[in-house]
């Protein structure tokens, strides 16, 4: 958001900007002689790219995304970036793509025809869910509906019982017969999901081959090979999920495979899935519903790998979109998981790194409540119409409205690529401010201080109330309205410091280019005593040979975690610990996760443990980290701007990132601009950059 520096990047045209590295020295992680790496993470509104040399030089680079052909932008990112830096396609060593494709086809319900067979009178297990409201207290609200209507279900003679024991067999003839009707209904897919096929999966299998061979659905798929784990509502959720994103994703892949084939990419590339992983294409095209929350990923795992360069022990991971904002706990480096997320509130039974998202963005609408009060968010502007000072036709006002009109955000943003009209936002904060009796500048900081509260809420959620005191925790704030936010966040909570990435704007992209590949298995077991841990290990010998069969190079490192979702009899719902062979240790591990978790521990209950899990990783070696070193660390302003700061107008120095070097220290107020993003530093705070171009504020009292 900084203002145009030729001398820093290349303006291409009107649409697009490529924003080179300031630094040339770079300390290796690990690196590998003439790796040239690539990350494409594809948003509603931009399509991000993030290109790194072997020295650790990194181009940022933000293209319109285009929704209805996304891999057009993908395409053309790829192209146009390897150009302005001199390359060309066939030179990248690693290429990672970041999709919001499942994502979007569920949000939107513009998926595929999906039909199901289940066990007989089971037909309503979508449909009455749970059987909890989503508001208790709001008769109007409703569940969403489920992506299987009620006509595309039929239902099979058989039955299991919960061990796996067949109580009625399948009968084939009839459910040959019973799905004919289906043929005319044109599905793409047709799931099949019996109760308590977790345990075993052989009426399934069975199942799937009869359907396809009645020829009513292009592909056939068994729940079980989705999600293999109890609870039938979420695995059933989970497999129709998949199945209604799957023509997609697979057209998607496949285009997008062709195009970059004829761009002349060489390398083998993978996609980010939602645990934070990643998983090659043809993965992704058997398992899509992996990669519904794969926007989130990204940033999520560049702030833990960021946090265990800087030794940080307990940081929150703080992404602001337009639109929403995305909150995540990461302790000693690795992000804290789910296993039961949710997309469109429907249910998602597959591994995920567990981001809490709040309606709270950069595009959130002011308004007043029936008693006055102000509120800010859910509701957002969005790209279109946008904020007042987008110039697009919006009307209401909004935070980043809120930023210009006190002169945190200047005229203009992505390095001038976009103005920003902030007469309009003033003109439009005075009208609405007269409704509620404040000056424009009092109204702006009011919606501030309101979403301030809203993203307080939402940090104490993933921190407070899982038992971590947030006076020890740090602040990775990132997304494009992220450091704008940060400054305030970390003084309202008592956090120890903000940290901003080099790149905050595009942090997801970048942080997916240290993704590890990763495999996930489970299997749903019954271990009430030490006795039964020896058949645990035999299974996961049995995962692990199957992992082995689908590693993507068998030959290099691999990891292998080897967890178990663990319980005291009676419990509706599991923790995932770490295995341990002995009993006794394994019921130590659990406990001490329990009394994290919920407060308490209860020696007198009995333990069991009702799934194993094995997580296999393979961790692709860690690029270059920017130095700069080089650059000295005495800088001036490029500007002064009037910020108003409580209650007063005050002259502040306006700071261009780009010229920062290690050990910079800046005094706030101040407010810092680059091309991705602006940061705002309060009176009472200070900022210090390191050797690798990442920015603390503290208090100021805290300078040595």
């Amino acid at each position: 958001m900084s203002p145009r520096r030729p001398s820093r990047y290349h303006r291409k045209n009107s649409r697009t900007e490529l924003y080179p590295a300031k630094g040339r020295d770079a300390k290796m992680m690990s690196q590998t002689d003439g790796q040239l790496h690539m990350a494409v993470d594809t948003g509603g509104t931009f399509t991000d790219v993030a290109v790194r040399g072997e020295d650790g030089q990194m181009s940022v680079w933000k293209l319109p995304s285009t929704p209805t052909a996304p891999d057009d932008a993908v395409i053309a990112g790829v192209e146009g970036a390897l150009e302005r830096v001199g390359r060309s396609p066939g030179e990248l060593t690693r290429f990672v793509h970041g999709s919001t494709v499942a994502t979007n086809t569920v949000i939107t319900r513009d998926g595929a025809r999906v039909g199901m067979v289940t066990t007989r009178g089971f037909r309503d297990v979508l449909a009455i869910a749970h059987q909890s409201r989503p508001a208790i207290y709001d008769q109007h609200k409703r569940r969403p509906e489920p992506l299987i209507p009620k006509e595309a279900i039929v239902e099979a003679s058989q039955r299991m019982d919960a061990d796996g024991a067949v109580l009625v067999d399948l009968d084939e003839v009839s459910l040959a017969e019973t799905v004919k009707p289906l043929a005319t209904l044109e599905l793409d897919v047709i799931v099949v999901s019996f109760l308590n096929a977790y345990v075993n999966p052989e009426h399934e299998q069975r199942a799937v081959a009869v359907v396809q061979d009645a020829g009513v659905a292009s592909q056939v798929v068994a729940a079980t090979s989705i999600s293999a784990e109890m609870r039938e509502y979420e695995r059933s959720s989970t497999a129709a999920i998949n199945a209604y994103v799957s023509p997609k994703i697979t057209g998607y892949i496949q285009r997008l495979e062709q195009g970059l084939t004829a761009a002349g990419m060489k390398t083998s590339w993978r996609m980010m899935q939602s645990s934070g992983g990643l998983l090659s294409p043809s993965d992704a095209a058997d398992h899509p519903a992996r990669t519904v929350l794969s926007g989130l990923a990204g940033g999520v795992v560049g702030a833990a790998n960021w946090s265990q360069h800087l030794g940080l022990q307990r940081t929150v991971s703080f992404d602001i979109g337009g639109t929403s904002t995305d909150i995540a706990l990461i302790r000693d480096g690795v992000p804290d998981e789910t296993l039961a997320s949710e997309i469109a509130g429907l249910p998602l039974k597959l591994p995920a790194v567990d981001v809490h998202t709040i309606g709270a963005g950069g595009g959130s609408i002011a308004w007043l409540d029936p008693g006055g009060g102000l509120r800010v968010g859910p509701h957002s502007a969005g790209a279109e119409p946008g904020p007042i000072s987008y110039q697009r036709g919006g009307k209401a006002p909004t935070v980043t409205d809120a930023h210009v009109v006190l002169g945190r955000l200047g005229h203009e943003l992505l390095g001038g690529e976009f103005q920003l009209d902030a007469a309009a936002a003033r003109n439009a904060m005075v009208a609405w401010g007269e409704t509620i009796g404040l000056s424009a500048e009092d109204t702006a900081e009011g919606i501030l201080r309101v979403i301030t509260a809203t993203m307080s809420r939402g940090i104490r959620k993933v921190s407070v109330e899982r038992g971590i005191d947030l006076r020890t925790c740090d602040l990775m704030a990132f997304g494009g309205a992220g450091p704008l936010h940060a400054a305030d966040l970390a003084q309202e909570l008592g956090m120890q410091s903000a940290v901003i990435p080099p790149r905050p704007g595009i942090a997801s992209a970048v942080g997916m280019l240290d993704a590890p590949i990763r495999h996930d298995y489970a299997t749903s077991v019954e271990a009430k005593t030490g006795a039964a841990l020896e058949k645990l290990q035999q299974i996961f010998e049995t995962m692990r040979a199957r992992a082995a069969e689908q590693l993507d190079d068998p030959q290099a490192e691999t990891n292998y975690d080897l967890l178990v979702d663990a319980r005291y009899i009676g419990q509706s719902y599991e923790l995932t610990v770490e295995f341990d062979a002995d009993w006794e240790r394994q019921r130590a591990i659990f406990e001490d996760m329990h009394e994290q978790n919920y407060g308490f521990a209860d020696p007198d209950a009995l333990m069991e443990i009702v799934v194993a899990r094995l997580v296999v990783t393979q961790q692709l070696e860690h690029g270059a980290l920017e130095s700069v070193a080089s650059i000295t660390a005495d800088v001036t302003p490029s500007s002064h701007r009037d910020v108003y700061i409580d209650g007063a107008w005050r002259d502040v120095p306006i700071y261009d990132r780009a010229t920062f070097g290690a050990k910079t220290v800046i005094d706030g107020p101040a407010v810092i601009e680059q091309f991705d993003s602006t940061i705002y530093l309060r009176p009472d705070q200070m900022a210090e950059n390191d050797t690798y171009d990442f920015l603390h504020i503290r208090q100021a009292t805290e300078q040595e």
